[in-house]
């Protein structure tokens, strides 16, 4: 799976990135914290800088994942067939 590593290693290192950088966007390449940003566009532009059009994890630090709603899905006026 693409960005495995970079997942694990985001997990691996959440909880000191939780006390000092909550709310904004860390930047993971391989193994590695390349920086953390307000902005998730900075991130990307530091990442293509540095690494090029690399796979490259973008990820907002919080305590929990935000989920992500369709409300024409769930109040049933539109279907998708998964």
């Amino acid at each position: 799976m693409t960005l495995e590593r970079e997942l694990a290693y985001f997990e691996s290192i959440k909880a000191d990135l939780l006390k000092h950088s909550k709310g904004k966007y860390a930047l993971i390449i391989g193994g590695e914290l390349l920086g953390v940003f307000e902005r998730s566009e900075e991130a990307y532009a530091v990442g293509i800088e540095q690494r090029g059009n690399v796979p490259m994890l973008i990820k907002l630090i919080t305590e929990q994942d935000p989920t992500d709603t369709i409300p024409a899905l769930t109040l049933g006026l539109m279907h998708a067939d998964i």
